[in-house]
């Protein structure tokens, strides 16, 4: 009982405005104080800290939050607006909220997804949401933290059977774990791994305790990019690719060398980095 009593003390509060009926059950496991009229809104301002999370799926109540936290100089904690969005309430939200995440012309995780998201250890590391940005041919996506990262659409090449990204098709799926374009689909550690530096390094040195070789580095890089081991050929055979990958090549040959790296995308040097 003591230890409940402390996992619920330490567990942010959670304000949850929705006027839908079967939404806030999806929530249950963050105990969320479900917020849906005015009167309930004046209260939650005036009982959250600076480490509450907001989710708000109501245009309206968001307004009267914006207008009641900014008469009582509220700070709120973190925000996750999951509906249409006025673009020129965009300071007054970002003054009141630590970090805000919102929707654009992207989408967020469903509910039950997203508490799950938000009740994970590593919910940094996991993707809730995007948007695309068509003039700057970016995506930004938010992670379960509430830190944004953008990216370019280079960021996502033909996978190995040719599939291409659709960018007007963007979703986040799989709990955070998987970024779908259409038909294409990417792994957030992928993204993650290329764009976010502090994460590289802290996987890295995760897999360099893990397995050192330069086969196991070879297969990381492989699967990162979206090829097979058949997509070599005819420059070197799937049988030779499984055989290094599997540490049973003692020494990789320079002209393989040179082929993995034109293929990859990378220089020879800079495979056993991954």
């Amino acid at each position: 009982m003591a230890n409940k009593l402390k996992e619920s003390k330490k567990r942010p509060p959670m304000f949850l405005l929705t006027r839908g009926k079967k939404r806030p059950s999806s929530f249950l496991s963050l105990r969320p104080q479900i917020v849906s009229s005015k009167k309930q809104l004046s209260e939650s301002v005036r009982s959250a800290t600076k480490d509450s999370l907001w989710i708000s799926y109501e245009k309206d109540l968001t307004n009267d939050l914006m207008r009641f936290a900014s008469k009582s100089n509220s700070h709120l904690g973190n925000g996750l607006l999951i509906h249409p969005l006025d673009m020129n309430s965009i300071p007054t939200l970002t003054s009141l909220f630590d970090r805000l995440a919102f929707k654009a012309n992207g989408g967020f995780l469903p509910p039950h997804e997203l508490a799950e998201v938000f009740e994970s250890e590593n919910r940094s590391d996991l993707f809730i949401g995007s948007s695309v940005n068509s003039d700057t041919e970016t995506i930004t996506f938010w992670r379960g933290d509430f830190r944004s990262l953008t990216v370019p659409f280079s960021t996502f090449n033909n996978s190995g059977d040719g599939t291409k990204p659709d960018f007007e098709e963007c979703a986040v799926i799989d709990s955070g774990l998987t970024v779908q374009l259409g038909d294409y689909e990417a792994a957030v550690e992928a993204i993650l791994y290329e764009h976010d530096l502090e994460f590289r390094r802290r996987l890295s040195k995760k897999r360099l305790q893990e397995d050192q070789s330069f086969g196991a580095s070879l297969r990381r890089l492989r699967k990162q990019r979206g090829l097979r081991r058949e997509d070599f050929e005819p420059g070197i055979c799937a049988k030779t690719i499984a055989r290094i990958e599997q540490g049973k090549v003692s020494r990789v040959q320079k002209s393989t060398l040179d082929v993995l790296s034109s293929r990859l995308g990378v220089a020879p040097e800079e495979i056993e980095s991954f």
